[in-house]
């Protein structure tokens, strides 16, 4: 066999072997987690999540062009809630999407890599504390210290807004409830590329609540 055959012969091994590693990764990405059923609380608390508002997705100071435009109604809206949600004492915390830095993220991804800019929230965004929780698939009860932070404060029910209404939103309720917890996504404070009618008939679907920021 030439040399040239075998160059091909491992250049086509390597091509399928990060195939299938792009495959689950993707896979994985998109799969709600699981975990234990959250006690009765005598006095529960709410908590507002704020998902994945970042630079790389939504800001206007990356070298790429935001994937989300035209989204400084939603950013009001959850700045609004975020206030809203400080002076009654509810819970608020702030998740961020950070993958790995490898070549199949840098290649396929591309946005919110670990250690490169653009992970940071949207500088619209009002952070007002530092409950700043990071996650490498869609769903963020993947981190287990957003978990802990929700169980030591006595949260029952959460409200959710940010993107992606179709993805990371979407899972992360799934997640939440696996768990046992009440879920209401606010729908004028969600951002999307697909659908919104769609997806909200899936949220229906999946007993996920919807209301808009009036009715919180």
């Amino acid at each position: 066999m030439s040399l040239m055959k075998k160059a091909l012969i491992i250049l086509a091994i390597v091509a399928v072997i990060a195939a299938i590693l792009l495959f689950l990764s993707v896979k994985k990405i998109y799969t709600p987690t699981t975990g234990d059923r959250i006690a009765k609380y005598d006095n529960p608390a709410k908590a507002l999540l704020v998902i994945d508002v970042q630079e790389d997705y939504t800001g206007l100071f990356g070298k790429e062009p935001p994937l989300f435009m035209n989204v400084d109604a939603q950013i009001g809206t959850i700045n609004k809630l975020i206030d809203s949600a400080s002076k009654s004492g509810m819970q608020i915390a702030y998740i961020r999407q950070i993958f790995d830095n490898n070549y199949l993220t840098r290649k396929f991804i591309g946005r919110t890599i670990d250690g490169l800019p653009g992970t940071e929230i949207d500088k619209r965004v009002r952070v007002v504390n530092n409950n700043d929780f990071t996650k490498k698939i869609s769903d963020a009860f993947s981190n287990p210290q957003l978990e802990a932070f929700l169980i030591n404060n006595h949260v029952d029910e959460l409200y959710l807004v940010g993107l992606d209404a179709a993805y990371c939103v979407y899972y992360t309720a799934l997640g939440a409830l696996n768990r046992g917890y009440k879920v209401t996504v606010i729908e004028d404070a969600l951002m999307t590329r697909k659908s919104m009618p769609d997806i909200l008939k899936r949220y229906n679907k999946d007993g996920i609540a919807i209301i808009r920021s009036e009715d919180l």
